[in-house]
């Protein structure tokens, strides 16, 4: 059986990443996760805010948010007859995706890149290539 954890963040590059999965990986014994990172909250969202039931509100918007943006993802794995799960986590996106990786047993990652080349790679980093790092689990890197 796959477990593949899919790094969705609702761009074109992440649904190119989907399709090429399915192409890629035998779909009959194929378990997805589909996981959207959310930056954590910021102390200046909630500086004005009385009551940790702000705190609260904001978590809880922002997971609706990640749900909403795999909606996309969440149809094409349905129309593919996929078993899938959606899951919004806050943190490093990376770190997140690769601890998610290994909680899950996943065998592999799923990710889209954004194309940059080696140079603005090594100035700005990027998550897919902070995930090769990070994982031992396979990684379909998708352009």
């Amino acid at each position: 059986m796959t477990i593949a954890l899919i790094a969705f963040d609702g761009s074109e590059n992440a649904m190119r990443a989907i399709e090429k999965m399915l192409d890629t990986v035998d779909t009959s014994t194929l378990h997805a996760h589909v996981l959207n990172v959310c930056e954590p909250i910021k102390v200046s969202e909630v500086i004005f805010k009385d009551t940790f039931a702000d705190m609260q509100a904001i978590d809880k918007a922002r997971k609706e948010e990640g749900l909403a943006l795999m909606a996309a993802a969440k149809a094409r794995l349905e129309s593919a007859g996929i078993k899938h799960d959606l899951h919004v986590r806050f943190g490093d996106p990376a770190e997140t995706i690769t601890e998610f990786a290994r909680t899950q047993q996943c065998n592999l990652i799923v990710i889209g890149t954004r194309g940059l080349g080696a140079i603005k790679n090594l100035l700005l980093g990027s998550v897919a290539s902070k995930v090769l790092h990070l994982t031992e689990t396979p990684i379909l890197l998708v352009k």
